[in-house]
């Protein structure tokens, strides 16, 4: 096995990963909490953050170092034809997620742990308005993400 194919498969790997995850969390998990008690929602919702969190950046770690090692000598960031351009504009779309993943990461879920009501409490209007937040920029990088696997195969 070659570096080439080792560094090709853990791209792909952390790409899954992390585009996986968004779908999962999009497509199955938001939607399946009302099967649960509402005060178990934000228990169950912690727990997935915290563990999707250390996926999703060690995710972006690797695909940072990955994509540096798989990516041809000249293209990157070469808009002289159409491989460059699509590259670059894939790369553009992924600086968007990681800006959108340090905006949830370090503004949203800490606003959203410190606003959190307790079992017994209705939540304040502060803690619904980050909630709404939250599933915005996770729909919005979700479907950056998609579009990044699009790019992906364009090329």
């Amino acid at each position: 096995m070659t570096v080439s194919t080792i560094t090709d498969f853990l791209h792909v790997l952390a790409t899954t990963t992390w585009i996986g995850g968004m779908i999962y969390t999009n497509a199955v998990l938001m939607p399946s909490l009302s099967a649960i008690e509402p005060s178990q929602r934000g228990k169950l919702i912690g727990a997935v953050s915290k563990r999707f969190t250390l996926f999703a950046w060690s995710s972006i770690i690797i695909l940072v170092i990955t994509g540096f090692m798989v990516t041809p000598s000249g293209v990157l960031f070469n808009t002289s034809n159409t491989y460059g351009i699509t590259l670059t504009i894939k790369h553009v779309v992924v600086l968007v997620m990681i800006v959108i993943g340090l905006l949830i990461t370090f503004v949203i879920s800490p606003k959203l742990m410190s606003l959190a009501p307790s079992a017994d409490e209705k939540p304040a209007p502060d803690y619904l308005k980050a909630q709404g937040q939250l599933a915005l920029l996770a729909r919005v990088n979700l479907v950056l993400g998609i579009l990044v696997l699009l790019l992906a195969v364009m090329l």
